[in-house]
């Protein structure tokens, strides 16, 4: 058995230096943490990624978002929002989308829509006959006064012209209660290739303090709604990762320059004035994903 006293006078070195070495590198951290919050931008950001995921989840309701610089790799971007529902609210959560220093990005809550709504704008397949009698019973035999968060589908994709016009006929303006869905939920089974999400803007995707003027233009708000959604993709690199949100690039690209609209996302309407679209030729069907009474309104 070794008795000897241990050597406090090198113990007492070594653990200098560990304490040492441990400072260092915590300044040296806190230093690249410093350097990052002025290298990192939280406009692009929430311009990018939070629109992306506005983008492709038109089955909740996102309104504000907000960028927090944490400790170095822990980036993240946060959105605040709710289930899009035709009842009252069932409550805020928080959303977070995490890019890293290596350019990809998580949001695992973020990837594309889910229930009802979801299937609704999933279900839009273009140059598609689809028989909407079953729907024109359904809602028949509702209440009209009835509010719904819905989806109206065109039989053929509109122009903004021609969506104008059909504004015009049935006196409809756009707004925060209208999305345009510029491009179908793609899928093929027979590749190899990801699905992509529906694309669905609304002139309210961005952030308040980054949205250029597009002023509210009641029935010619299809024509303003796709000069910001082209604004938008000419502002995106194609280094961007936007695969957590099932979209990429060259989809929304493509998308913004075609220009085309397959079919609205509504949201509370009132079931009346969507079976007034029914018996219109250019309109496909309407899919309905939720229904509620107004209880803040009187009947």
């Amino acid at each position: 058995m070794n008795g000897r006293e241990p050597n406090w006078a090198y113990v007492a070195w070594s653990l200098v230096k560990v304490l040492a070495v441990t400072a260092a590198l915590y300044l040296a951290f806190s230093a690249a943490d410093r350097v990052l919050s002025v290298f990192v931008d939280d406009e692009r950001m929430g311009l990018v990624y939070g629109t992306a995921a506005r983008i492709a989840n038109p089955d909740k309701r996102l309104p504000y978002g907000q960028g927090d610089v944490g400790w170095l790799l822990n980036t993240t971007y946060t959105l605040h929002g709710e289930p899009r529902r035709a009842g009252p609210s069932e409550g805020w959560r928080e959303y977070e989308i995490v890019p890293s220093l290596f350019g990809t990005v998580r949001a695992p809550s973020l990837d594309g829509p889910s229930g009802s709504l979801g299937d609704a704008v999933s279900s839009v397949v273009p140059d598609t006959a689809v028989d909407s009698g079953d729907v024109r019973q359904t809602i028949d035999g509702l209440p009209q006064t009835l509010k719904a968060v819905a989806v109206v589908e065109f039989a053929q994709p509109m122009t903004s012209e021609r969506l104008v016009a059909f504004n015009r006929r049935h006196k409809l303006c756009g707004g925060a209660d209208v999305s345009y869905i510029y491009a179908p939920y793609y899928y093929d089974d027979s590749t190899s290739e990801t699905a992509l999400n529906a694309v669905v803007w609304n002139r309210d995707m961005t952030e308040e303090y980054i949205r250029e003027d597009f002023a509210y233009q009641c029935e010619t708000e299809p024509e303003a709604a796709l000069a910001g959604f082209r604004q938008w993709v000419g502002r995106l690199d194609e280094g961007d990762d936007l695969s957590a949100f099932m979209l990429d690039y060259a989809w929304l690209s493509g998308a913004a320059k075609e220009g085309l609209v397959y079919g609205l996302v509504v949201d509370r309407w009132k079931l009346a004035d969507l079976r007034k679209l029914l018996d219109d030729s250019e309109v496909g069907t309407v899919r309905l994903a939720d229904v509620a009474f107004d209880l803040g309104e009187a009947e």
